[in-house]
């Protein structure tokens, strides 16, 4: 992003903007304002730059939409939905003035390349395609019950490479075996290719907890330079490095984004976004890279779905569509496919069934198929219909989309928040937890008889024949003096 013209003088500048393309004329005068130290632009300006109508969602944020793009920023918040995909931002949307503004690099780095994608300068036609299975030989990866990373990374990989040569792209991958190679080595193959390649790096994830509730696909390319990472809140040294990945940010990103829609759309599952990291693959990839995470190993319904194979070759499929997209836009200039029209050809293909579809009222909004002889259907669900429902779709349950749907119109990860509470409660606390004042009093309450105080209820009362006080020749007093003395020697 460049500016021909810009005065400081205290005030909101007037600077002549080019976003993407710097020989394709279209240009726009854009008012600059400096916010917590960055370049910031009105979103009324985004608006009227893309033609989109702008709708503010009171202290939720805003939205812009025109046709079937969409853009919803939060106020003070990182998180953006374009084309119904979590982007991570890398400074929040300020409220200024009475209006929302988004962070100039942002409009260069995230957004525009997405709204107009057939722009991104430099862009040569792709013919390779590199795949790289993440960890291998001593390096296991995340680890649970069925296996380890290592391997479902290659098995994957190689599933994605079939479906990429079947349609005429040529595949290479950087290991097709269980054995370790360096970081620094893994983006070498497709630099030494150069123009013409990509880079996709193959992974899955996992929390710190081995049953963590953490779940769903992310997308990550290189973090731009000047902006913290997305699990970051603060700039560093290394924010400012110059790497080699910088010069395809444009492309990365898009083909990232490209491969999360298909991903959601085809596989749906809780979106947890395309996000910035500044990983060796990353930063040494001289062409267009990303590294995509298939789900998490530590959540066990996660684990049981990527164990099995049917799963695994639909994720595979969904990736070489979402990377086919993008090379239909290297050599033609065709947009990616969207969320949206991924979802709506499956609702074409529901259509054409010999089955009827209705939706249910209610939590999730399931769909009821009315197949004869499937009574009690409700059984085969997962959850309870009152119960937070799956993120990810029964093959007869396509409407487990709109949950998901409501999940990220709360603007909150509810996955995410589960784990950080998860950390929170197993992180070693600052102050142990205090020492027991009694510590002979663990399981006093199965002391108590069963039988209650003259019969009225049913916990305290010594039992029947039973010595009310250990001292012999004592009288026998009333059942609730005794449970007084019985708790007071005891305290």
């Amino acid at each position: 992003m460049g500016a021909c013209h810009s005065r400081w003088l205290g005030v909101p500048a007037v600077v002549c903007l080019l976003l993407l393309g710097a020989d394709d004329g279209w240009a726009a005068s854009w008012q600059v304002k400096r916010l917590a130290g960055r370049d910031y632009l009105p979103v009324s300006q985004l608006a009227s730059f893309y033609q989109m109508r702008l709708t503010v969602r009171g202290d939720r944020g805003l939205m812009l939409s025109s046709g079937k793009r969409r853009i919803e920023f939060g106020k003070n918040s990182r998180e953006a939905r374009i084309d119904g995909v979590k982007h991570w931002l890398s400074f929040p949307v300020l409220y200024f003035g009475g209006q929302y503004h988004v962070s100039r690099m942002d409009l260069a780095k995230t957004i525009d390349p997405l709204m107009r994608p057939e722009k991104i300068p430099g862009l040569k036609p792709v013919h390779t395609v590199v795949l790289d299975p993440g960890h291998g030989g001593h390096d296991r990866g995340a680890v649970n019950r069925w296996g380890s990373e290592k391997n479902y990374n290659l098995d994957l990989s190689r599933r994605i490479r079939g479906h990429l040569q079947k349609a005429g792209l040529r595949v290479l991958i950087t290991r097709s075996r269980d054995q370790f190679i360096p970081l620094e080595a893994r983006p070498g193959l497709a630099n030494k290719i150069g123009v013409g390649a990509i880079f996709v790096s193959v992974h899955f994830n996992a929390a710190a907890t081995s049953h963590s509730l953490a779940t769903g696909f992310e997308v990550f390319t290189l973090t731009p330079r000047g902006a913290p990472n997305s699990h970051d809140t603060y700039l560093t040294r290394r924010s400012f490095s110059a790497e080699r990945g910088h010069k395809s940010d444009h492309a990365s990103h898009v083909l990232a984004t490209s491969i999360q829609h298909a991903k959601l759309g085809l596989v749906p599952m809780f979106d947890r976004g395309v996000k910035r990291a500044r990983f060796a693959v990353l930063r040494g990839s001289a062409v267009p890279g990303v590294l995509i995470e298939g789900g998490f190993m530590s959540n066990p319904r996660d684990a049981r779905l990527l164990h099995t194979v049917e799963w695994r070759e639909r994720l595979a499929k969904a990736v070489a569509d979402g990377i086919l997209e993008f090379v239909n836009l290297s050599k033609e200039g065709t947009r990616p496919k969207l969320l949206a029209q991924y979802r709506a050809a499956a609702a074409a293909e529901l259509a054409g069934s010999p089955f009827d579809y209705q939706p249910l009222e209610g939590i999730g909004r399931l769909v009821r198929p009315k197949f004869p002889g499937l009574s009690g259907w409700r059984r085969l669900l997962p959850a309870p219909l009152g119960e937070e429902m799956p993120p990810f779709r029964l093959e007869y349950e396509p409407a487990g989309w709109v949950q998901l749907e409501m999940w990220a119109a709360a603007g909150e990860d509810a996955r995410s928040a589960g784990q950080q509470e998860e950390s929170f409660l197993s992180r070693p606390r600052e102050w142990p937890d205090p020492a027991p004042a009694w510590p002979g009093l663990r399981g006093w309450r199965s002391l108590l008889p069963p039988r209650g105080v003259e019969e009225t209820f049913l916990l305290f009362a010594p039992p029947e024949g039973a010595p009310v006080d250990p001292e012999a020749g004592r009288e026998q007093e009333p059942a609730k003096n005794w449970i007084l003395e019985f708790l007071g020697k005891a305290l």
